[in-house]
């Protein structure tokens, strides 16, 4: 096949590669846009990369080159997609991930689901993060005017710059046939569960500013953090606190009380320990377990002796 070139190199050098990633409308920058009226980035990229994988791959049967299929590019019936996998991919930090996407939902084109995912080893996995796209909205956005029983392009001829493609589904007489969707998900990915459970008990304890003030506390921390994760993802029905087995499900409830202030007096009072560890799992776990509590109520006991001590001193003077 011959190629003639535009003699342009930037140009001649591209011809035949193919990108990929996710594409940006140029009608997103004016529609999403933060309170001082710019584009909202962040949003804008994290829609973009959600559109991508919504977008379906096209196959034609082998028997009916007439009968198109389409399939999508994740596996459950919504698009599962977590905070860390937006940092990683997309290099936002968990907060920016958190302010775009409720821009999004406010802007109703999303709706962030959390599910309890089971794998097929039988852990359950909770909140997991799953993400809904409103496809009506989004045209709106994309094509403003837009009316889903008008023609919009599909592709564009680039040397006449005339239609040669048009989308008329929204009007179709024939709904189109899908495929049996089912929510029973199973992911034996368990590895990258794993990451993103250990990921959300870093954000509950604000791992970020908690090494910040204890960096010779790190290796520990981390170890902590590592055996709420496991408990978190556990599939045993009891755990064993103060040498008494205890329903997984409580400690999971009171280990989401964990937070920077008293992960940092779990970190103090292992620190102090004097005493010889025979068993180091179960005693960090009772650690864990007991200090929420301990913790609010000397938090309280202390503000009550403050008031007292105020009262006493202002009744001497």
């Amino acid at each position: 096949m011959k190629v003639i070139k535009t003699g342009v190199e930037s140009v001649d050098d591209l011809y035949d590669i193919e990108f990929t990633g996710n594409m940006i409308p140029h009608s997103w920058y004016a529609a999403i846009q933060t309170e001082n009226s710019r584009p909202d980035l962040a949003a804008i990229v994290i829609l973009a990369e959600i559109l991508y994988w919504h977008r379906p791959t096209v196959e034609r049967t082998a028997d009916d080159a007439a009968v198109i299929v389409l399939k999508k590019k994740f596996h459950a019936d919504l698009l599962q997609m977590s905070y860390a996998q937006i940092e990683k991919k997309l290099f936002l930090s968990k907060a920016q991930s958190r302010r775009a996407l409720e821009k999004l939902e406010n802007l109703g084109l999303i709706e962030r689901c959390l599910r309890t995912v089971v794998t097929e080893s039988g852990n359950k996995l909770g909140n997991v993060m799953y993400i809904k796209l409103f496809t009506q909205r989004l045209l709106e956005i994309t094509f403003p005017g837009y009316d889903p029983c008008k023609k919009y392009p599909t592709r564009v001829s680039a040397e006449t710059d005339k239609v040669i493609g048009e989308n008329r589904q929204a009007c179709l007489s024939e709904p189109m046939t899908n495929t049996e969707i089912t929510t029973e998900i199973t992911d034996t990915d368990y590895t990258s569960f794993y990451q993103q459970e250990r990921a959300k008990v870093r954000d509950q304890v604000e791992y970020e500013y908690l090494i910040m003030d204890r960096k010779n506390d790190k290796g520990m921390i981390d170890n902590l953090i590592d055996l709420i994760t496991d408990v978190n993802m556990s599939s045993k029905q009891f755990q064993r606190i103060n040498g008494e087995p205890v329903p997984t499900d409580i400690v999971r409830e009171r280990l989401s009380c964990v937070d920077k202030d008293v992960m940092e007096s779990v970190v103090n009072k292992i620190k102090l320990a004097t005493k010889p560890v025979t068993n180091l799992r179960a005693y960090l776990l009772t650690t864990l377990f007991n200090e929420p509590v301990i913790y609010e109520t000397g938090i309280e006991m202390q503000v009550t002796q403050d008031m007292y001590r105020r009262e006493a001193e202002a009744w001497q003077s």
